[in-house]
């Protein structure tokens, strides 16, 4: 060592190696040190000994600390100082009619629900949050006094657990070296693949036959909420629950209108818990959010919130100060809570939307390895993989259609994910949910029939994923008729429609007609860039055929999404619409704008006319979702532009301008074409092509104006939700 250069001592070290004057690496790894491991003694931590300030330190220091006063004082002083300012004031209601909980020590981070609509101001132990293992480790001052021109900045105290908490903490990775597959007593861990830290494990075990990626590691140790933190989600209302009959009520809706199309929780595990009182306070807001625009608003009005936006608006807000405070440890729940937060939007502005909250999901699926299949073995894990399966596709179906809806790319990509869709096993496992005790008060009876048009919904959407992917790209190619006419297929091999009864209930045929809306969509998805273009190996004389053909294809598509909306308003299921439907909804209104500004007098009106039964629908949709007012106000507006466009622009005819009607050959194939594409015939594509080759479309024309008005069409599918 140079003879100027002074040696920096550690903080803290543990006796042995203070004794023996060597480095100890206690602060990094906490207890036992690396030399004590090595020594195999116990590692015995000895506080440093505090300083006594000298008196021109006093003077010079902005935050005095003299020898009377203890570390903690310090710190205490310093943790004010670090301290926000006032809280903002919760959403303002009657809190003579909410339920009003508190924050305790227990086993998880679940809320005790208090029983009846009386409020009850409860003790500070109503709400549960794990246990504290508390160890007062050594404190110090600061050592070096604070320049007079500079402000005193206060530090956070570390203390030794801290150091012990991190390294436990820290250890998930050699946990997973012992391969426990126990979830009873453990939280999901997953490693990664080969290309990370996980190759490890794979030679540590070579002969493993069962490469499974998936473990259970023990929970990592949580501290307590500080008292201010406590304090401000006090401020923030989350302990304030809103009275009995609304809960049973939103409940009750989000089990009938959000589970069958997102089957994210178990109705089996979260039914028993909800009536116990042991139910996660984050996971409780954000189902209220979810289920809020399907309560009656007389409901609300009469004894809570004005209208469902303002439930919904006051339930994210509780919801994401708990998610900001890290209330929330279980993963399994915190990927639930996000997902049913991306059901709020409240403007193209807003950066923690739905598409920020499902990229949160996406993230935290990742870190427990949902994109892959669990080969978990053993008694305790049965029942997990569907489960997680379930979970899985019910965030990457709200991506897609979130993709859709934004015109953004994909954030999860099914070339890194082997996790298979659901089929019989869960839908028997969905049925059975509304047969077990508890779980007839709150689902459907129809949840079998409900658990089959969702395989058909995540079908279509796993094809939808792919057409976005591949024939939206920025730098791929333009697809062959061939695969275009695969991908048809493929989307007409998922549907799926029950036989109707007389006794269908009203929940069933309003996701019924939702499926028919998402189908549709699709299909105008899959040819809409084709309106204006063509395929890769297609001639050049046959591109205007194929233009027609694409253009047909998506009107055809659209009158059908039509028909369903129509049915939905005629038997007022409107206001049972998820989400989703918004974006759904858009691709047909495109259409039905296109065609608006058709030449021909009979295309016009019938474009016109369905779009103004799609913006009478949105504006049904206003009353619920924010997303369907951006909506309808996008389309208010790019009417009324168009219409200004046409009538500059349109000249007047004479009778010698207006073309005679040639004549249409006399065809079984183009019979079928006129009226529109069968679900039973889903190679009519590739008959297409010959009767097309010699024909001269009658449409150049309506080519020609609906190429003019393509720039502004374009991003029209871009709602968000």
């Amino acid at each position: 060592m140079p003879p100027n250069r002074v040696a920096k001592r550690a903080s803290v070290a543990c006796k042995a190696c203070n004794s023996r004057k060597v480095r100890c690496t206690v602060t990094l790894s906490g207890p036992p040190c690396a030399n004590c491991s090595v020594d195999g003694i116990p590692c015995v931590v000895q506080s440093r000994k505090r300083r006594r300030w000298r008196n021109s330190e006093l003077l010079l220091s902005a935050s005095p600390c003299d020898s009377k006063t203890s570390d903690d004082q310090v710190v205490a002083a310093s943790d004010r100082a670090l301290q926000p300012g006032p809280p903002v004031a919760a959403s303002s209601h009657n809190d003579s009619q909410v339920e009003h909980i508190s924050p305790r020590a227990g086993n998880g981070p679940v809320c005790t629900i208090p029983s009846g609509d009386n409020a009850s101001d409860l003790s500070p132990q109503e709400v549960h949050r794990p246990p504290t293992v508390t160890e007062n480790g050594p404190t110090t001052c600061l050592s070096e006094p604070t320049p007079p021109h500079l402000p005193a900045i206060p530090f956070p105290r570390r203390r030794l657990s801290d150091y012990s908490d991190m390294a436990q903490e820290s250890s998930a990775y050699a946990e997973a070296l012992e391969g426990s597959d126990n979830h009873v007593n453990g939280v999901p861990f997953y490693p990664g693949d080969k290309r990370g830290p996980a190759f490890v494990i794979d030679i540590c075990e070579p002969n493993k036959p069962l490469k499974n990626r998936h473990f259970f590691v023990p929970m990592p140790s949580i501290e307590s909420m500080e008292t201010e933190d406590v304090d401000y989600l006090r401020s923030k209302g989350v302990f304030s629950l809103p009275p009995q009959h609304i809960r049973e009520a939103l409940i009750h809706s989000y089990f009938h209108h959000i589970h069958p199309f997102a089957p994210v929780l178990d109705a089996t595990d979260f039914i028993p818990k909800y009536e116990k009182g042991r139910v996660s306070l984050l996971l409780l807001w954000s189902i209220f959010l979810a289920a809020a625009s399907f309560v009656d608003d007389s409901m609300l009005s009469d004894d809570f919130y004005v209208n469902r936006l303002t439930l919904k608006r006051a339930a994210y807000q509780r919801a994401k100060a708990l998610y900001d405070a890290d209330y929330e440890k279980d993963k399994i729940t915190l990927i639930q809570s996000v997902f049913l937060m991306s059901h709020w939007y409240t403007s193209t502005e807003d950066r923690t939307g739905p598409w920020h909250w499902s990229g949160i999901a996406i993230s935290l699926s990742h870190t427990i390895g949902l994109h892959r299949q669990p080969m978990l073995t053993g008694q305790a894990s049965r029942g997990i993989p569907v489960f997680w399966r379930r979970l899985w596709w019910s965030i990457y179906c709200r991506e897609v259609w979130l993709s859709l809806g934004h015109g953004r790319p994909m954030r999860v990509s099914l070339d890194d994910s082997d996790v298979p869709l659901p089929g019989p096993e869960d839908t028997a496992l969905l049925s059975a949910e509304a047969r077990f005790e508890g779980g007839q008060k709150y689902l459907p009876g129809d949840l079998d029939t409900l658990s089959k048009v969702w395989l058909s919904l995540v079908g279509v959407t796993r094809v939808l994923g792919t057409i976005l992917s591949t024939n939206y790209n920025a730098k791929g190619t333009k697809p062959s008729k061939e695969e275009l006419e695969q991908s048809e297929n493929e989307i007409r091999e998922c549907y799926y429609l029950p036989q109707e009864s007389f006794s269908q209930s009203r929940v069933v045929a309003s996701h019924i007609y939702q499926f028919k809306l998402f189908f549709q969509a699709t299909i105008i998805v899959l040819y809409r860039p084709f309106i204006f273009d063509t395929p890769r190996d297609c001639p050049a004389t046959q591109h205007g055929t194929w233009r027609i053909f694409a253009s047909q294809k998506t009107r055809t598509a659209a009158s059908e999404a039509i028909s369903a909306v129509n049915s939905m308003m005629a038997e007022d299921l409107i206001g049972l619409c998820h989400t989703i439907t918004v974006l759904a909804l858009v691709p047909p209104m495109q259409i039905h704008l296109l065609e608006s500004t058709s030449l021909k007098p009979m295309t016009c009106q019938m474009g016109k006319h369905n779009l103004a039964l799609c913006m009478l629908a949105m504006g049904e949709l206003r009353k619920s979702y924010v997303s369907a007012e951006a909506a309808f106000r996008l389309f208010e507006r790019a009417k009324n532009k168009i219409e200004r466009t046409m009538v500059r622009e349109e000249p007047p005819r004479t009778p010698a301008e207006v073309r005679p009607v040639e004549a249409v050959p006399d065809d079984g194939n183009w019979a079928s074409y006129t009226e529109g594409y069968a679900i039973s015939t889903p190679g009519i594509i590739s008959d297409l092509w010959a009767p097309f080759s010699t024909l001269i479309p009658d449409d150049d024309s309506e080519i020609i104006q609906t190429c003019i008005m393509d720039g502004q069409l374009t991003g029209l599918g871009s709602p968000e939700e």
